[in-house]
């Protein structure tokens, strides 16, 4: 599926999880944000959770994402 995702990821990302998970500190992580941040994306779908395709690893909740 299409999406667009949030320009401010990273942010809705420490808002959703908290601040104190450490998602700044995980580079892998860091750069798929900055590369998705307010672009249009792929996702799979693995039940109800929602993955950008070239990335795979992980998890994007909903407030992350629009439908396109």
């Amino acid at each position: 599926m299409k999406a667009k995702i949030v320009l401010n990821l990273m942010d809705v990302i420490e808002n959703y999880f908290g601040s104190s998970v450490g998602h700044r500190e995980d580079d892998a992580f860091v750069a798929l944000c900055d590369r998705i941040a307010g672009e249009e994306v792929n996702l799979r779908f693995i039940g109800n959770d929602a993955f950008e395709v070239i990335d795979n690893n992980y998890w994007l909740p909903d407030c992350c994402w629009e439908k396109v």
